[in-house]
């Protein structure tokens, strides 16, 4: 792998590891929880997150297109060694023991040192980076196949193509809670795959306390998105404010309660094709 440069980035280009053309790997199905994350924590970081990154596109299928896409709204250059992004479920008990992940879905965070600059959108492909490129001609930030991200999978990662739950969020490594940033159901994910409910559930995670630390009630309002479709994609249209409860005392970074954004607004429903590194904000 090649080392990040100057942005926190890798060059993609020299990361590919397998050649275009390669069968896309089987849809996502769900099966039996197995593997436990390990040797993917960062180092603890007690600083307190401020910035509020947000997904902003989202393409389901095919395999070799499938994207997540991160948009920096800020004025400023953000430090994403401590951010996640997932298709977990249950994805709050990561600072607990014995978090699981099922067949093909991931879990990972940024490398150390990487960076999204203002007003800047990064994508992450879920296959390998040279036959991301094939499909749009341009090659992602990173990718899950080819772990340029600190990455656990059981299987082959995949994004499902009816819908399932993306996550975006925030974890030092140290705290009992993690810190939703963004959250979107794209497409009608099956009930076994559903966002789950975090409301009141107590992690005692590995900052060494005894009782555990309880998350903040989820509105849960959030509504489903239709799948996109093949070669098609959902993109933002707005950003959150005035979109969800953003009062204090949530489950996001700044207090806000990521499960009440009313994605039918600030997301698209007209679908397109896949625009990846550019979105309408």
């Amino acid at each position: 792998m090649s080392a990040p440069d100057a942005h926190g980035r890798v060059d993609a280009h020299e990361t590919a590891d397998a050649p275009p053309g390669t069968p896309d790997a089987p849809e996502d199905v769900p099966d039996a929880p197995s593997g436990t994350p390990d040797a993917m924590v960062p180092a603890p970081d007690a600083a307190t997150p401020t910035a509020t990154l947000l997904l902003s596109e989202i393409s389901l299928a095919p395999n070799a297109g499938e994207l997540i896409e991160i948009y920096n709204p800020t004025a400023a250059a953000v430090t994403l060694t401590n951010y996640w992004v997932t298709d977990v479920p249950s994805y709050f008990r990561l600072p607990a023991a014995g978090q699981t992940i099922d067949n093909a879905d991931f879990i990972a965070h940024f490398p150390a040192g990487a960076t999204i600059a203002a007003g800047d959108a990064i994508v992450i492909a879920m296959d390998t980076v040279a036959n991301f490129t094939t499909t749009y001609g341009t090659a992602p930030d990173y990718s899950i196949a080819d772990a340029t991200l600190m990455v656990t999978a059981t299987g082959t990662a995949t994004l499902t193509n009816t819908g399932e739950p993306v996550v975006l969020f925030y974890w030092d490594g140290a705290t009992d809670l993690v810190a939703d940033c963004d959250i979107v159901i794209a497409g009608v994910p099956s009930t076994g795959n559903a966002l789950q409910d975090k409301s009141g559930v107590a992690i005692d995670g590995p900052d060494g306390g005894t009782t555990g630390t309880a998350y903040a009630a989820d509105a849960r309002t959030m509504p489903t998105t239709t799948a996109p479709g093949s070669a098609l994609s959902i993109k933002r249209i707005l950003l959150e404010t005035g979109h969800e409860t953003q009062a204090s005392g949530g489950n996001g970074i700044t207090g806000d309660d990521e499960t009440s954004e009313q994605t039918a607004t600030t997301w698209d429903s007209v679908y397109t094709a896949p625009t990846p590194g550019s979105t309408p904000l």
